[in-house]
């Protein structure tokens, strides 16, 4: 004989079946779908730059191969370390009123030959994503613009780059404020 006759509650939820789902998953999927954005696909170059442009640039001057004086603005992202940032012309600035920007001259060997070749096109205004193989970033260039300032970005940087069981690959975001 038993005491009581009736189930305890979690075991009488736990024997009831439903067929309706909760509240939470009955609308799943029927959100607005993602903001639409530039869908274009990203351009591999030669060299195997790939460039993606998220806002074309205004006006009639475009950064050219060679003599090209750029102001932009920049951030680097380690590919093999999800996305961490080691480099932003956000931190430039030592006295920490805003963002310096990062000025180069192309043709003169100033910058990571991945990062020059993916800027090459781009007007004022421009924004771009460029992913630059390790061969043309800092595996091979460890001098070049950009430099990384702050020790715990270099101890990241170093970690993808002096490892070679890692792709040195580099994402940067960069904006161009100005070229003469």
């Amino acid at each position: 004989p038993l005491l009581n006759s009736r189930p305890s509650p979690a075991v009488a939820a736990a024997t009831t079946s439903t067929t309706t789902p909760p509240q939470e998953f009955k609308n799943l999927g029927t959100q607005a779908p993602p903001p639409t954005g530039n869908e274009t696909p990203f351009i591999t170059l030669p060299s195997g730059v790939k460039t993606k442009d998220f806002k074309l640039g205004t006006g009639d001057d475009k950064i050219l191969p060679a003599n090209s004086r750029i102001f932009l603005q920049c951030t680097g992202r380690l590919l093999n370390l999800n996305g961490v940032i080691f480099y932003s012309t956000k931190n430039n600035d030592p006295t920490g009123f805003g963002p310096e920007p990062l000025v180069i001259t192309t043709g003169r060997g100033e910058v990571l030959p991945g990062l020059e070749e993916g800027l090459v096109g781009m007007k004022r205004g421009g924004v771009r994503r460029i992913i630059v193989p390790q061969e043309l970033a800092y595996n091979g260039f460890p001098d070049l613009e950009p430099r990384v300032s702050r020790p715990e970005d270099r101890r990241a940087l170093d970690s993808v780059v002096k490892n070679p069981r890692r792709d040195g690959a580099i994402l940067f975001d960069v904006s161009v404020e100005r070229i003469k």
